[in-house]
């Protein structure tokens, strides 16, 4: 079946540079957890055996933020799950003919980190990585390794530059992990910056690509009065 996700051009970008540790964020409405999602899904079809590693914080943001909705992947995998190619269960969802899975995971407090002691991990995608502590995501980055074999059509569709294994966060400022992340992503490298990092820093490609709300023209246009209420919260930062 033929797969045609509609993504702007900052997000692209994403899919299209040679790092390897990535924060996309900065700001509310940039489509952080849209784009999570979109290169989720093509990796799931296009990437035999990928094992996708996608969490949240709390076990009920993997529901509202990621399944339901327009955009969740209930409906944009739907094609896919009515013609039995992939299947959706409580926190999996599975290729049924390429054997690659997407895992929904949470992780609420820093004890939570054990559970994932055993993953191999070929995509690790984190949803609002400042919900987080360093000690979390340090542990997580340690469970990325070994990816399977990258087909030449994902090269063509994503970009010669593309490899595994890879971690893409996205995030907004604030929250238990503002300083962490900030000090991590945003004072370490330039924004678009590709920096190797040293051993005791996880030793990949890290890159900042900063997203803002006019990075994503779909949301102003399907509720332009989204940027009002944001001004509504009171805080300039």
């Amino acid at each position: 079946m033929a797969v045609n996700f509609n993504l702007h051009p900052k997000q692209t970008f994403v899919l299209e540079t040679e790092a390897d540790e990535i924060l996309y964020g900065g700001a509310a409405g940039g489509g952080k957890s849209h784009l999570l999602r979109i290169i989720a899904i093509l990796c799931l079809i296009y990437i035999p055996n990928i094992q996708i590693y996608l969490f949240r914080r709390l076990s009920a943001d993997l529901e509202k933020n990621h399944l339901e909705g327009e955009n969740g992947f209930r409906n944009l995998l739907a094609p896919f799950v009515n013609t039995g190619i992939i299947t959706i269960v409580e926190g999996e969802i599975r290729h049924n003919k390429n054997g690659a899975k997407i895992f929904l995971n949470h992780c609420q407090h820093e004890k939570d980190r054990f559970k994932y002691q055993g993953p191999e991990i070929h995509l690790l995608l984190i949803d609002e990585l400042t919900h987080f502590t360093d000690v979390i995501y340090r542990f997580l980055r340690n469970r990325v390794r070994m990816p399977p074999a990258i087909p030449d059509i994902v090269k063509e569709i994503f970009s010669p530059d593309f490899t595994l294994p890879k971690i893409i966060c996205g995030s907004n400022p604030g929250n238990v992990g503002h300083s962490f992340v900030k000090q991590t992503f945003v004072d370490s490298t330039a924004p678009f910056e590709i920096r190797r990092m040293p051993p005791e820093e996880g030793g990949m490609l890290r890159q900042y690509i900063p997203a803002l709300l006019e990075d994503n023209p779909s949301l102003l246009e399907n509720d332009p009065g989204y940027e009002h209420r944001l001004e509504g919260l009171g805080s300039p930062d």
